[in-house]
């Protein structure tokens, strides 16, 4: 296997803007719903009409990435303004981008983030905004991983944290948050539950939803300006990623749009939402022709609960990226994620089943012959969350006599 690593790119690298400023402009957050704009000393996570704000994200320059840096920080032009001195990082540095040859595909290794998965991206951004503008405290809602993500950077930032989750979710991913010092509150029911309650608790804090927040999201899209660069400058034909409440999708759409705006590449690659089949209602909603999913769950649970969402927040977002890159939404079942997930551990690549949901869709789409033409030449696959924490749940799928009786 071969790692990709930073070639040398279209254009001449400057020293840039030292990125305390970011932004695009005096009013970089905007309002799908009304159009309202607001300007970046105002933190909130939605318009004050109730709608969902976007951050909009400059054009893509090579002399605005900061040389002497990697990862997240990289790209601070390019991101909602947050001062020097305000900048929380912790070792958020590029992730891997790797040929795996056993497996046939290029696997970008997320889960190899600080907290162990991709959503570091946007809690290093939120954290940093959350931070600069004085916030002391937070709540917010997870199935786990963003809830350790803003645990983590919180954590770093002195800021304190009460996350809600699905009671029944991955202790693993649970005691991550606690240990790094977050209030947990396990909310019984599904996951909007958790939502929910954590919604009523915002009125006496300020609520830091990674899917709601327009600076998480920003965050989100550096994962496909570190693909760029790491294929030498260039698009890959595909990226497939997990797809529940749709971050990644967007985060991916969002960072090529802005390269497509730059002029650094010519077209977008085919962005293909992978899905639980027991959450498709992405995939229901791009089949159907609607322009906003459905309520859809198939009323069980799913090994990949980081992606068990009913209904996306963004999801009229997550169709229009999807289409806008002529790509695809598509579900698999647990066997099919489990399956994958153990094909990418006896390959070296240790995945949560979550994370290993964007390998399951290119196996499916690849089916029996090995090719797909919506994949083309150099499909990238999103690793997202590291196995480590699955507990023994991967383990047990491989060989359930492993662990002594009793214990």
């Amino acid at each position: 296997m071969t790692n990709a690593g930073f070639a040398d790119l279209p254009g001449q690298p400057g020293a840039g803007p030292d990125a305390a400023d970011g932004g695009s402009g005096p009013m970089p957050y905007v309002c799908q719903s009304c159009g309202a704009g607001y300007g970046d000393a105002d933190l909130r996570w939605r318009c004050d009409c109730g709608g969902i704000l976007d951050f909009r994200m400059p054009a893509a320059r090579v002399a605005d990435f900061r040389p002497a840096a990697s990862g997240v920080w990289r790209y601070a032009s390019l991101l909602p303004r947050a001062a020097v001195a305000a900048r929380i990082s912790i070792g958020e540095h590029a992730t891997p981008l790797v040929l795996s040859e056993r497996l046939g595909v290029l696997l970008k290794l997320d889960h190899l983030m600080p907290s162990g998965s991709y959503k570091d991206r946007g809690a290093a951004v939120l954290a940093s905004r959350l931070s600069g503008l004085g916030v002391r405290e937070i709540v917010l809602d997870s199935s786990g991983n963003a809830g350790a993500a803003m645990s983590t950077y919180c954590a770093a930032a002195g800021i304190a944290a009460t996350v809600f989750v699905p009671a029944g979710n991955s202790p693993m991913k649970l005691a991550q948050s606690v240990a790094l010092g977050a209030r947990l509150r396990p909310v019984p029911g599904p996951r909007r539950a958790a939502t929910e309650a954590a919604r009523e608790a915002a009125a006496d804090s300020f609520y830091a939803s990674h899917n709601w927040s327009p600076d998480f999201g920003a965050g989100l899209a550096t994962l496909a300006l570190e693909i760029w660069e790491q294929l030498g400058g260039r698009a890959p034909s595909a990226v497939l990623a997990p797809c529940g409440n749709g971050g990644i999708v967007l985060g991916l759409a969002t960072g090529f749009d802005a390269l497509l705006r730059g002029g650094l590449i010519e077209r977008l690659p085919r962005l293909v939402a992978v899905q639980s089949a027991a959450f498709g209602s992405v995939a229901d909603a791009l089949a159907r022709g609607l322009d906003q999913p459905e309520r859809l769950s198939a009323g069980a649970g799913t090994i990949a609960e980081g992606i068990a969402c009913e209904l996306p927040v963004r999801g009229a977002q997550v169709l229009a990226a999807i289409r806008a890159s002529d790509g695809a939404a598509i579900t698999v079942t647990d066997r099919e994620i489990t399956d994958a997930a153990l094909a990418l551990a006896a390959s070296g690549f240790y995945a949560e089943p979550t994370g290993a949901v964007g390998y399951a869709g290119l196996r499916a789409l690849r089916g029996k012959d090995g090719t797909s033409a919506l994949l083309g030449e150099s499909p990238v696959v999103i690793i997202s969350g590291s196995g480590l924490k699955s507990g023994r749940a991967l383990a047990d799928l491989r060989d359930p006599s492993w662990w002594p009786a009793g214990s």
